[in-house]
């Protein structure tokens, strides 16, 4: 458990790399202004990660390193935060139009008097509708009108009914990953738990593409064989 010095000091280190989330932020943010400040939020958790596994003994220097976890965080909020099925670009930005016309119209409104009064085709139109009707995915909790019960309900598996079995597996990967070498270890954790490319990993271990694959397969392999040699 880390000491009051060691959280100071981990603060101190917060707050003086701090100037390096809001450039990154900002360029995710470039076509929705409005996330920034969000986006800063997020890029702070991957600050805060970087520091904590920055080893300086390797002697690379620490900005990029942070700025690569920074961008990961991001990522993975982003791509947590889009919808689940992305909808045709043309019937995104035709989306506008056909609102505009249906709010001006009132309830009730045809399809054909929205196309006319937006000037497009009826069916891109019934395209856009039929999206706005499933843009967004029905919750699991969703009462069944015909059927009774819940989506959820329908979809339980009776071999799966506790959580017991995805926590014996956390606690398995976790005891086999620490049983792996450092360098092992640190590849299986950029890759697959931070999300980044080979390319990412490479630059910032300072090694090639290549060298990255070649330690990924190493470690994957070693992993693999944790997993299954039992510990007496």
């Amino acid at each position: 458990m880390p000491t009051t010095a060691e959280k100071q000091a981990k603060e101190v280190q917060v707050k003086q790399h701090l100037h390096l989330v809001r450039p990154i932020a900002q360029h995710f943010a470039a076509t929705r202004p409005d996330q920034v400040d969000d986006l800063t939020q997020v890029g702070a958790i991957g600050l805060l990660r970087a520091i904590e596994r920055f080893d300086p003994s390797l002697g690379k220097p620490f900005e990029p390193y942070a700025n690569t976890l920074i961008a990961g965080e991001i990522r993975h909020y982003l791509r947590d935060a889009v919808p689940l099925v992305r909808p045709p670009r043309e019937l995104v930005e035709l989306r506008g139009r056909v609102m505009a016309a249906r709010n001006a119209l009132g309830e009730n409104v045809t399809a054909a008097a929205i196309a006319e009064l937006a000037d497009l085709p009826l069916i891109k139109v019934e395209e856009v509708l039929s999206l706005e009707e499933n843009y967004h995915p029905a919750s699991l909790d969703q009462e069944l009108e015909a059927e009774g019960g819940t989506i959820r309900y329908q979809l339980v598996d009776n071999r799966y009914s506790s959580f017991q079995l995805a926590t014996e597996d956390a606690i398995m990967l976790a005891t086999g990953l620490a049983r792996l070498r450092t360098v092992s270890r640190e590849v299986i954790e950029f890759a697959f738990y931070d999300d980044l490319t080979q390319t990412e990993i490479a630059k910032m271990l300072g090694i090639s593409q290549m060298q990255v694959s070649r330690r990924l397969k190493t470690a994957v392999g070693e992993l693999w064989k944790a997993l299954n040699t039992k510990v007496l």
